[in-house]
């Protein structure tokens, strides 16, 4: 039986650079990679709308299957591969941990930090599925602070979730300047994955450019 083919769809400097980490973290397993150059519009060419309707990066197909999202990708690639141990096994208490933080930046970071940087102020909190600014960037300082990872001495891929997010909202503060963001952003930037990703991802802009 063949093995199903794997895809990523990414452009540079989007959210899909959190999953070409991760699948630097996984050991690069053998894949495909389809750049898609967002200036002339091929994310939104009707062949990737096929693949993504929201016409967004990330997303991988695994035998023609789409996944989006970058915790749905993310949660899919470390159970595809778990020789790598970036995700606790279905039965370790661990993955409830796991999973909480990897939803909670999708479904409460982005949209509060969203809404903080276009000045709108929520007028009824507890409808919201973030409550206020101040509890969700509260929040994810006890999450990073304990360290020195989400799991404690364990990395997993809710760190390259969580950890794309806190790099890239501290770049254009969109975060208080807090002494946890740095020191986790320290840790995970100095991490042999992430610097190769990142020289990639950098060849990868040049070569758009040129």
């Amino acid at each position: 039986m063949s093995t199903p083919k794997l895809v990523h769809y990414h452009a540079p400097q989007t959210r899909s650079f959190a999953i070409r980490w991760l699948l630097e973290e996984l050991g690069s397993p053998p894949h495909e990679l389809k750049v898609l150059n967002m200036k002339k519009g091929e994310h939104k060419t009707p062949e990737y709308l096929a693949i993504n309707p929201m016409g967004k990066v990330p997303a991988i197909t695994h035998g023609g299957i789409p996944v989006t999202e970058v915790g749905a990708i993310a949660i899919y690639l470390a159970d595809l591969f778990p020789e790598a141990k970036l995700a606790p096994p279905i039965g370790d208490t661990a993955r409830g941990t796991y999973l909480r933080w990897i939803v909670f930046n999708h479904g409460a970071i982005e949209p509060a930090i969203t809404d903080h940087w276009r000045k709108i102020e929520p007028s009824m909190a507890s409808s919201l599925s973030y409550g206020t600014y101040d509890d969700t960037v509260n929040a994810l300082l006890g999450a990073v602070g304990k360290g020195p990872f989400i799991l404690g001495d364990r990395f997993s891929a809710a760190d390259v979730v969580i950890g794309s997010a806190v790099r890239w909202m501290t770049l254009f503060k969109l975060l208080p300047e807090k002494p946890e963001f740095s020191s986790y952003i320290e840790r995970l930037t100095s991490r042999p994955a992430f610097k190769s990703a990142l020289a990639k991802d950098e060849e990868l802009v040049k070569a758009l450019a040129s």
